[in-house]
């Protein structure tokens, strides 16, 4: 159980902290460092669905001890990663734009904002959670996977190949998908 809290908590931080960069980063000319390159990938794999929905997985598959633990280990990780997400969030527009933005919305507009991000978080991490748990006994639950990578290369649309992340981020869930694939057809010659 440690481990489980130890994990949750880093990886969370991590996730949340990486999430708000995403949020927050600034329009890239031509003149960009490889670290800004780099940086901005990072930050924008890690806030896409299917990588939230991957950790869940991540999370089901380690400390899950049967369907229903993994379903609450995951929706667990994901409660704390989109907490630490809203935290931070909240913190840096607060200090960077001095709650400015916070006033566009009522406060019953921003409870709505917070219950619906948490319901899906609670949805998608308990499902990610687990087919992370039924990955050990079932390779084909890659097929979910494989199916949000797509949808995510669906809405990234056009326009994302159009600059250096966006492309990055694409050949990435491409590759994501390729290996998917490879893994349930190695596991089914098996």
């Amino acid at each position: 159980m440690k481990s489980f809290i130890s994990f949750t908590l880093v990886v969370g931080l991590l996730v949340g902290f990486f999430s708000v960069v995403s949020d927050n980063l600034p329009y890239m000319d031509e003149n960009v460092h490889l670290f800004q390159i780099l940086l901005s990938y990072i930050a924008i794999m890690i806030n896409s669905l299917p990588m939230w929905f991957i950790m869940a997985m991540v999370v089901g598959y380690v400390f899950g001890k049967n369907v229903k633990h993994a379903v609450l280990v995951g929706m667990i990780y994901t409660i704390v990663a989109i907490s630490f997400y809203f935290i931070i969030g909240y913190s840096y527009e607060y200090f960077v734009y001095k709650n400015q933005l916070n006033a566009l919305f009522s406060f019953k507009e921003q409870i709505t904002i917070l219950l619906v991000w948490y319901g899906t978080s609670m949805f998608g991490g308990s499902i990610g959670g687990g087919a992370g748990f039924l990955f050990k006994k079932r390779v084909s639950v890659l097929w979910i996977v494989i199916g949000g990578l797509c949808l995510q290369l669906y809405l990234n649309g056009s326009r994302s190949w159009n600059d250096v992340v966006g492309i990055m981020q694409n050949i990435t869930y491409c590759f994501m998908i390729v290996g998917s694939v490879y893994v349930i057809i190695k596991k089914r010659k098996n």
